[in-house]
């Protein structure tokens, strides 16, 4: 069997927890999920560890606390398990749990030596749903699956205008065909279709604002960012199908307010970047600016710019 997604995790600790609870919810979302106290059967261990790395898209890893400390024994299964995933080139994303400090690349054996550079997501039990959207939006079977179901809706509307014009025709013929019914089951399949993806796109943009309430971290402006696209994917299904979604214009209105929003924090951080710089505090004006690049989007460049050629003077 091929899998969407390998968990790697110890067993010992809260890593265990937390990987049983991501296999639940990912599996609720359709995908198929590696977790070795469930899946490994009968026969060698290492081979089908191999194969579900080798087969998977995803490869998770549990950070819990000294997660990465056996790693120096060249006979640890989460070592192998990372090094398996790096060499089929697998994309991998870390979930770090409350305590896990990620050592320096160079304290890691030289095979991991590149996972302090993966993409890492904090899991927050108290707002698991939150983080659980972030770590999703990451990985690559939800993205290959996301564009797929644009592709097929998009492909669904086209299929919808087409049977309706059918029916319109069928109607006008003194004689109802029998096809009229199931023409009009398979439009309000397509709606129903179209209004589900609308509805998460929007139920993740709410989800990842609620993580994002400290302006003065770059990785809650991060979580900002990533719902004002939730909410730009929203608008985008809403513009294509205004006949299904009927509350397009509040979303719109929505999304107007967070990019102004946006905008604000923004020059924010920028006016903090340069009064900073003005009194020669490198440190607290490259925060700053790190912040603006994050909140910035390419009508921002100019913006950006002058700071950091004097930031870069500085250097």
């Amino acid at each position: 069997m091929s899998y969407d997604i390998f968990i790697s995790y110890r067993r010992k600790g809260a890593g265990a927890g937390v990987a049983g609870e991501l296999q639940a919810k990912l599996e609720n979302r359709g995908y198929k999920v590696f977790l070795d106290v469930d899946n490994i059967g009968s026969g060698a261990f290492p081979e089908q560890i191999d194969n579900a790395i080798r087969g998977c898209n995803d490869f998770l890893l549990i950070l819990s606390p000294g997660m990465l400390d056996r790693c120096v024994d060249e006979e640890d299964w989460v070592r192998h398990e990372i090094i398996l995933a790096e060499q089929y080139g697998k994309n991998i994303v870390g979930v770090s749990l409350p305590g896990f400090i990620m050592p320096e690349a160079a304290e890691l054996p030289q095979p991991l030596r590149d996972v302090p550079e993966k993409q890492v997501f904090l899991w927050s039990h108290e707002y698991r749903n939150a983080s659980f959207e972030k770590i999703v939006g990451n990985l690559v079977s939800f993205k290959r699956k996301k564009k797929r179901f644009r592709r097929n809706s998009l492909l669904g509307l086209a299929v919808a205008l087409i049977l309706v014009l059918a029916a319109w025709l069928l109607f006008s013929k003194p004689e109802k065909s029998p096809g009229i019914v199931e023409n009009a089951k398979s439009k309000v399949d397509t709606a129903q279709l179209v209004m589900k993806e609308f509805s998460g796109l929007v139920r993740q943009g709410d989800s990842l604002l609620q993580l994002a309430p400290n302006p003065m971290e770059k990785e809650g402006f991060r979580i900002f960012m990533d719902a004002l696209s939730s909410y730009q994917s929203a608008l985008e299904i809403s513009e294509l199908n205004p006949q299904i979604i009927k509350d397009s214009i509040g979303i719109g209105k929505r999304l107007d307010s967070l990019q102004l929003l946006r905008k604000d924090r923004l020059n924010k951080e920028l006016e903090a970047a340069t009064k900073f710089l003005d009194v020669d505090q490198f440190e607290f004006a490259q925060f700053r600016f790190e912040n603006a690049s994050v909140l910035a989007d390419d009508t921002d460049a100019q913006l950006l710019s002058g700071i950091e050629q004097r930031l870069s003077k500085k250097k």
